[in-house]
Parts: C-alpha cells; structure tokens; sequence
C-alpha cells in the first residue's frame, strides 16, 4: 500500500531548555523542555472540532470525536451564498461572501454580522477574534466584526494560508515565515531563511514554501529542500529532515506531518521526530487523522496507515477524487470524477460516509438527491457542504412528533384534530428547494472554495498545486477541495477568493418574501450588505448554469 518504511530524516534536534513561557494557556504548567509534546494543545481555550479553516491549527482535515451522522436522513437546515472555506466557533459560523466576511448563527444561518470592508479569507477563530488573510493578516472582533488589528507586512503576492496558534499567527510571506503576537499583531519572530542538512551531510539555505500548521507544542513549515519544526516562542529549530523539493502545503496531527509536494509519491513523517514514515499517492491529499493518511491515483483512492497496516484500503475506482474529513470512525468525502473517466463512476458528486478502518461503505448521498457538495467544515451535529456556491448546513432531520404543538396548548382534550397536523413541519427549513437537482458541471468546481493555499485549500487539491494564495477552506478558492483531478492539483479547501460560484445563487430570486441567499427562518441581512444583497440578486434574471 504505496509504503516504503525508510527514514528520510536526519535526526531530531531538540531544542533544550527554550521553555514556551509566552505559548498558550496552561503551557506553563507542561514540561515543554523537550519538544514536540503531544499534550500542548495549539488552542487549549478552544473546544471546537472546526475553528479553524481545514479543522483545527494542524490543517489535516481531522475531527478526533466526531459524531456519527446517518445518511438517510440529512437535509438541508439553511443555506447562504459563500465564496470561501468556513469556520465554527461558539455556534457562530465564519464565512466569506462575493461582499464581505460574515459571521453566521449556526442554528438558522440569520447574520450576526457581516464586514464589507475586508477582501480576506480562510477563518481562524481564537480568544476575542477570527483572523484570516488576503495579503496581510488581519483579526476581527468576533462580536461585531470591526478590524482589531492588520499587520504589515507589505506582501508582494498573496499570502499563504496562515495558523493561529500558541498565541501567535505564523505564516509565510515571499518566503519569509513570520510569527506575529495574537494580540496586536507585532513580529514575534522571523526567519528569512534555513538551513536544512542532506541526507549526505551538506547543508543547504533556502527560504520557506507556501503554508504553515501547529501541533504538540511547535509549529512546522517547509522550505524547498525540508520539512522543519520550530518552537514558536523563539522560532528555534526542533527538528529539521531533508527532502527533494519544496511544495504548497502542510498539515500535521498528533502522529504524523505531511507536505505537498510535485512527484508520484508524496512523503509523510513522524510528528514527534521527522523520521520517515512512509509514502502516498498524490492527489486529494490534506486529509490525515491519528493513525491514517488519506489520498488517491488515478486508480483507487484509499487510506495508509501511519503506523503497521490496520488501516490500509483502497477504492477500485478510476479517476475518482475528492477532499475528505475524518471524523471520529468515520471518513466522510464528497467525490466526483474526472471527465477523462471510463471507468466505475459509481461515486461522482456522491456524499459518501466509508468506514475509516477499512473503506466499506456506510452510506452514501447522491447530488441528484440532496444539496451535496464538498465539505467545508464538521462540527457538532452539522455538515456544511459547498454546493454550486452555496454554504448549506446539513442536519439530519428532527422527529416533529416529539416536539410540543403550541396551537394545541389550549385545546387539551382536543384528541380528535385530525387535521392539525397540516403545516406542521412547514418550518422544517430544509432548503432543499434552494439547491435545486444535479448541477452538471460541478465537477470541474473548484474544491470547496478553501482555495487554502492552493494546498488547502488544495483542500482537495494534490500535491503540486501551484496556488499559493490563501487556503481553505474560504479561503482564496478553498483549495480545500481543489480538486486535483488526473494529476492536476486544484485550487483546493481552503481556495478564498477565486470561488466564483457564489454570485450564481438564484434558487432564492422567486421568494421576494425571503431574505436573499437564505432559506425559510433565516433573519434579515443588516446594513449596507443587506442592500447590496438584494440589489445583486434583483439584477439576476435566470439562473445560471
């Protein structure tokens, strides 16, 4: 299973007595002389399974205690236009759209606020803000959405996707990985370049690719020749290991690192120490938990362990790609198929829930059927999916027969009202009308929209993505889910700013009693993006294909 158990580093250089004195709530108390440690978490105030584009700090896509959905009866709670990758934190989803980053009640998808000033993406939700970038970084006040504070940094590209962790933001721009405080945004660190040994003993210098991620206790990056490890208080080495090339993403859990990289065969590596673990194919890759990598061929699309073989499967299906999420036991992943497909297409724009252990299947959910599309986030009870430019929320339905009816409350011996069960369920919001059938075509759809780095938002996307503007999930284009077909590495999960289906949102036009973009219990859009809204959405005539 595309394994080869080969040590790729050049030995673990622990950086010894740094401390992380100015690292996150409770690090003071854990013995941090020795990094990584596996107890630091990067966000400990946070208790979300997505607060962050792509999940967490780590970016793999990874829900440790994941609830269990049944696929049978997942509908559409709300929906809204979007244009990039998504996080949840406190009930509250955060979100872009063609005006504006938004924030979201998560129950009913009615605004809390929306800031039209700020053309930024891929959500990072941590203490009193949410920061994203589109160039700059810059943190909004999570309770009205007002800029806290913007860096300056003076990029000459888009930046790469960022990481919010340990109480700072690390991020690279034109190949200089920075280290901002969560504060106020001043420069706690930077590294214009390092130094990465061969596997021959020569050293070689270069500066940093696209993309960060954090997890026990450091934070890891990548220049063109390795993948390294810093302590994030001082920006010291921890560990660094030697590979060919550079590439556009990296994302890191617990027990494994793994960098998107050009080639056939993509390298994952020890978390804690560097050493090579083993290889994978290329596409779809971003998606590891634990104890598994997820990725796919041209020829299958399956899952390598980390560790031993418990976990190996794949997929006999040709040209089949998608971003998943490992949740919990499960892996859940929105497929579709390349248009140089001949072969099984059982799976195309198919929500599909497999067994992480093994790869059976446990259901799936068709895009003729229900309002699927790529995920952008799971968190609690919730799937939000992109589908054609639309954030839908997928629940599975309520039982209403366990619900009290009020316009009985007076009427208790009322046993015989046979009719009063019309309308009931009439507000059940499943704004499965607002997403219409099948959208042919989707499957050239860029990913979810994370554009995330052209990694992450390669959310979907392969190694070898070439964007690296800012990710996920919401990203720039949400690379989150660029979907990489055959070889090509889309502009994945977290790809913000390109996700252009946004502006096709016209399922909703005929319902003037409806606010734009929302389905039935949805409030009203508040302020100048409320207008904006409904000028743009009288100005559309038909639908768009």
């Amino acid at each position: 299973m595309w394994k080869r158990r080969s040590v790729l580093a050049t030995g673990a250089a622990l950086s010894m007595g740094t401390g992380l004195a100015s690292v996150g709530a409770g690090a003071a108390e854990a013995d941090v002389d020795a990094l990584p440690d596996p107890t630091l978490d990067p966000n400990p105030e946070l208790d979300e399974d997505w607060a962050s584009y792509r999940g967490d700090a780590g970016h793999a896509r990874f829900v440790r205690d994941g609830y269990e959905f049944d696929g049978e009866s997942l509908e559409a709670a709300w929906t809204v236009d979007h244009t990039g990758s998504v996080a949840v934190a406190d009930d509250t989803v955060y979100t872009t759209t063609a005006d504006g980053v938004v924030a979201l009640d998560a129950a009913d998808g009615t605004l809390v606020w929306g800031n039209a000033d700020i053309d930024a993406g891929d959500p990072a939700v941590a203490g009193e803000m949410v920061y994203l970038n589109g160039g700059d970084i810059v943190a909004l006040d999570r309770e009205d959405g007002s800029v806290r504070w913007e860096s300056d940094l003076d990029p000459g590209e888009r930046t790469s996707s960022h990481t919010v962790a340990y109480d700072g933001v690390f991020v690279v721009v034109d190949g200089i990985l920075y280290a901002l405080e969560a504060d106020d945004g001043s420069v706690r660190w930077q590294k214009d370049t390092a130094v990465v040994e061969s596997r021959n003993g020569d050293e070689r210098e270069s500066e940093f690719t696209p993309g960060t991620a954090a997890m026990n206790g450091v934070v890891y990056a990548e220049t063109q020749d390795g993948v390294l490890a810093f302590d994030p208080a001082t920006g010291d080495t921890i560990w660094q290991t030697w590979h060919w090339t550079g590439g556009d993403a990296i994302y890191a859990t617990e027990t494994a690192v793994i960098a998107e990289l050009p080639g056939e065969e993509l390298p994952f590596h020890d978390a804690q120490t560097g050493s090579g673990l083993g290889l994978v194919r290329p596409y779809s890759v971003g998606t590891l938990g634990n104890e598994s990598v997820l990725s796919a061929h041209d020829y299958g699309y399956g899952s390598t362990s980390i560790h031993g073989d418990e976990y190996d499967w794949e997929l006999d299906v040709t040209y089949t790609y998608g971003q998943a999420v490992i949740s919990g036991e499960t892996v859940y992943v929105y497929f579709w198929v390349d248009a140089h497909n001949y072969g099984d297409r059982n799976y195309d724009q198919k929500l599909v829930a497999l067994d992480k252990r093994d790869g059976s299947e446990k259901w799936t959910l068709s895009k003729d059927d229900a309002p699927v599309g790529h995920i952008r986030a799971i968190s609690d009870k919730t799937i939000y999916v992109d589908h054609d430019g639309e954030l839908v929320a997928l629940r599975e339905e309520t039982d209403t027969d366990d619900q009290p009816d009020e316009s009985d409350e007076s009427d208790e011996n009322d046993d015989t009202d046979g009719g009063n069960d019309e309308g009931d369920g009439s507000d059940e919001q499943d704004g499965s009308d607002d997403e219409g059938g099948s959208d042919e075509g989707n499957e050239q759809q860029d990913g979810e929209d994370d554009s995330d780095t052209g990694e992450d938002d390669s959310d979907d996307g392969g190694s070898g993505s070439d964007d690296s503007g800012s990710s996920d999930d919401g990203e720039s284009v949400d690379a989150d889910d660029g979907d990489v077909g055959n070889g090509n590495a889309g502009n994945g999960d977290d790809g913000n700013e390109t996700d252009t289906g946004n502006e096709t949102d016209t399922e909703n036009n005929s319902d003037a009693d409806n606010v734009p973009g929302f389905t039935a219990g949805a409030g009203l859009l508040g302020g100048a993006l409320g207008l904006e809204w409904l000028r743009r959405k009288a100005s559309v005539d038909e639908p768009s294909e």
